[in-house]
């Protein structure tokens, strides 16, 4: 008879895992961890056979699993395409039609990628990550597991994010290290103990000092960094000189500053403020110590946050290998040039540098659904023309491989005979 039938077991709850090709071995390791706990895991590898409609079978998983988990990485950041971000979309599609307190994303950080300023969609930010390094199990994800594994549905209270700047990406994409925090002001001190705070203040102002430095960007450290040595040995030589030569006015550098802006009646915007300071401060005497190098390296510029850091990268590695016998080939001309700025301009700052050749570069800003481009410019000022230009995808060009080709192109350059009177 029908009710001597054991009931049917009820149906497993399933987890759809999304993950990146790269991230396939931490995929594998939720798995089975979340299978272990009594769950349906589900994995493109696993479940598709050969001749199935594959996008329809996965739009058919996401709309029916019980748990979305998303997992993110270093890869899903730097990678601008993938499938697995049609899945995102797919399941934040879904959460649409629930109620806000329905636990159905479950996201999965699997490095120490940041949640501040990640690449995913907006509703994952809406609740709690869980951080397993390389996908392994851990306390936190077995508690998870069981949870899942019993229903629950209730979603977890999202903790407030950690405040601060988007994450900086280093070489290969990886995370670079975060700058130091600013130093808290000490204490007033106690009757008594006025000694060890003028101490503390001290070595607050230090700490602060050198806070500041590491939050500015790499190409302004850089440049204020040469400019600081220059002018430190251009003032022990002065200062030891019996003959020195008078030292020019307020309004003589103001002027020597003007003719390296081309314009003077630019305002000077964002980073250009800082850096119009630091020539003010020190360009003058700078460039009279680096004038006379084989080529006068205006600091490559681009559009945007990740446009800046690619120009930079190729900037710095573009100065190391530019060198002879351990000494720097180049003079820096401060201000990055204009994207609007004619031929002429770039010209007359190697000129002015007495250079033989003056190299700029720029990243584009990208169409919709293209890469950004890099250009590169080369100069020769006895000719004043244009004599080499390149230009290089962002996304297919790593900044490593773009500084050697054009360190190639410069030294071939440097090795030919100068022209007559040059």
């Amino acid at each position: 008879m029908s009710g001597d039938a054991p009931d049917a077991p009820p149906p497993l709850h399933s987890v759809f895992i999304s993950y990146s090709s790269a991230d396939r071995a931490a995929a594998r390791a939720l798995r089975d961890t979340l299978a272990a706990a009594g769950l349906e895991v589900w994995l493109d590898e696993d479940e598709l056979a050969g001749g199935e409609a594959w996008d329809a079978k996965l739009r058919n998983q996401i709309r029916t699993c019980t748990y979305f988990m998303p997992v993110i990485s270093a890869s899903t950041e730097t990678r601008r395409e993938g499938y697995f971000r049609r899945e995102w979309k797919l399941a934040v599609e879904r959460t649409l039609d629930m109620a806000d307190d329905v636990m159905f994303l479950v996201p999965v950080v699997i490095d120490d990628t940041r949640d501040v300023g990640a690449r995913v969609p907006e509703k994952f930010f809406t609740v709690q990550w869980l951080r397993l390094p390389g996908g392994q199990a851990t306390p936190a994800l077995a508690e998870l597991a069981e949870r899942l594994a019993k229903g629950d549905t209730h979603i977890e209270a999202r903790s407030a994010p950690e405040p601060g700047p988007l994450p900086r990406k280093g070489k290969a994409g990886k995370p670079a290290a975060e700058p130091p925090p600013f130093p808290k002001f000490p204490d007033y001190p106690e009757h008594g103990r006025q000694g060890r705070f003028a101490y503390d203040l001290v070595l607050w102002f230090g700490h602060l000092v050198h806070s500041l430095w590491c939050h500015l960007p790499r190409w302004l450290r850089v440049v204020a960094a040469v400019f600081i040595i220059f002018n430190l040995i251009a003032w022990i030589f002065r200062e030891s000189s019996p003959a020195s030569p008078p030292r020019r006015n307020k309004s003589e550098i103001a002027d020597q500053v003007k003719k390296s802006l081309g314009d003077p009646t630019r305002p000077p915007k964002g980073k250009d403020k800082a850096a119009a300071m630091i020539e003010s401060l020190v360009g003058a005497t700078a460039a009279a110590i680096q004038s006379g190098r084989p080529v006068t390296l205006i600091p490559f510029s681009g559009h945007g946050d990740t446009a800046e850091n690619y120009a930079d990268k190729v900037f710095a590695d573009l100065c190391d290998l530019l060198q002879q016998d351990g000494q720097p080939l180049w003079g820096v001309s401060p201000l990055p040039l204009n994207p609007d700025a004619n031929d002429a301009e770039a010209i007359a700052r190697g000129r002015q540098m007495k250079s033989r050749f003056v190299l700029a570069g720029h990243v584009g800003t990208p169409l919709p659904g293209q890469t950004a481009i890099f250009t590169v410019r080369l100069f020769e000022i006895g000719k004043g023309e244009l004599i080499w230009k390149e230009t290089f995808e962002t996304g297919t060009h790593d900044a490593a491989t773009v500084a050697r080709r054009i360190a190639e192109e410069v030294n071939k350059r440097l090795e030919s005979e100068p022209p007559a009177g040059g």
